[in-house]
């Protein structure tokens, strides 16, 4: 549990650094074009573990990685969008907190991970703070949380949950998680090229945005295969229901409050207090 624990740490600090600069990126950036170019740039990083994986895989479990590929690619798309619109200190609690209430009922009912009543206390309380950071009375009425965004965050949200536990489904298969990585870093390629394809200027936009934004996207997409490769070690090794809330606490922390200095957005001290509060869960949590 303890290395779980390290493992879910540092994919939440490396996670939070990718963030910020994804939203700094994204002001000047088309989400569509965006995400599309950042998943070419995983996949080709992805490859660089190849030697690491074992492929040995079914035809199922091929199937299940390109149906949670096909979530991932619509997640990318979605928290793009989000965060492109929207602050960032009322998105990341959002997308941080309410994936819990669905990934551990989902967990409960189809994988039989049971904690401790300590330990669903303790993810309440984390759930209860991160919306607390939303809903407070300095939060403003800049009409974010009744936009349409607030509508992709849910659906994100639900989704994010549904292809956390379709992957640790299929690490309870013996489906090696580097092998999983890489398919499904290509498959959410291949997904958006389609995607562009169909919609947009097809993979010459692809091209062109990657050209012009190379060193921003290629930082992120470096950041972001070192903290997934993270996160999928600690689901490994334990339950993702209590692995995914101290990963996902973390980040909440810093990216709100990080975020929230370099973007000049509201509310900070209330938020302070509240990173407080969360972080004794997360000692207690992880003990």
């Amino acid at each position: 549990m303890i290395s779980a624990f390290y493992l879910a740490l540092a994919s939440s600090f490396i996670m939070s650094a990718s963030t910020i600069l994804e939203k700094k990126t994204l002001k000047q950036e088309h989400a569509a074009a965006y995400s599309a170019s950042f998943s070419l740039v995983v996949a080709l990083i992805s490859l660089a573990l190849i030697f690491f994986a074992k492929f040995n895989i079914d035809i199922i479990e091929l199937a299940i990685i390109y149906i949670i590929s096909l979530i991932s690619t619509t997640t990318y798309l979605l928290t793009a969008r989000v965060l492109k619109h929207g602050n960032i200190s009322i998105a990341t609690p959002i997308l941080s907190s309410l994936p819990m209430v669905f990934l551990v009922i989902i967990s409960f009912l189809f994988l039989g991970e049971v904690l401790t009543p300590l330990q669903y206390l303790l993810i309440a309380i984390l759930i209860v703070s991160g919306y607390l950071m939303i809903f407070g009375k300095d939060t403003g009425k800049n009409g974010f949380e009744k936009s349409k965004y607030a509508y992709m965050l849910i659906a994100t949200c639900f989704l994010m949950a549904v292809g956390g536990v379709a992957m640790k489904y299929l690490f309870l298969q013996g489906v090696n998680l580097i092998e999983y990585f890489i398919i499904a870093m290509l498959f959410i390629s291949l997904n958006y090229m389609v995607f562009m394809s169909l919609k947009y200027g097809g993979i010459k936009e692809i091209f062109s945005n990657l050209r012009k934004y190379k060193l921003q996207i290629i930082t992120i997409g470096g950041l972001t295969v070192s903290y997934r490769v993270l996160y999928y070690l600690s689901v490994y090794l334990t339950f993702i229901s209590l692995v995914a809330p101290i990963r996902n606490s973390v980040y909440v922390m810093i990216t709100t409050l990080a975020g929230g200095f370099l973007f000049k957005e509201s509310g900070l001290p209330r938020k302070i207090i509240l990173a407080g509060i969360m972080l004794v869960c997360l000692y207690y949590l992880s003990i």
